[in-house]
């Protein structure tokens, strides 16, 4: 199984304009500028509402997205709850 890239999230999602613009009808604050910066760092966890709105991403595959982006082992905790 081939994880999806941050890249192809945020293409899929209607680029940084898009993502920035669903952001502030949502009462946000994603800048297009901060959007650029997650193919590096990941997409923050508490933007994930507005990507899951604006795709058919599951919030799994924006994790193991985020950690291959961050360098990480691409593994789901056991505990997803408990770890927010």
């Amino acid at each position: 199984m081939s994880t999806i890239t941050i890249k192809q999230i945020i293409k899929d999602a209607g680029g940084p304009d898009a993502i920035s613009q669903a952001s502030s009808k949502a009462g946000g604050d994603i800048s297009k500028d901060a959007v650029y910066k997650w193919s590096k760092t990941g997409i923050p966890d508490r933007h994930w509402p507005v990507i899951i709105a604006l795709t058919s991403y599951r919030p799994e595959e924006l994790y193991s997205a985020n950690c291959a982006a961050r360098g990480l082992p691409v593994e789901m905790p056991l505990a997803v709850e408990a770890a927010e």
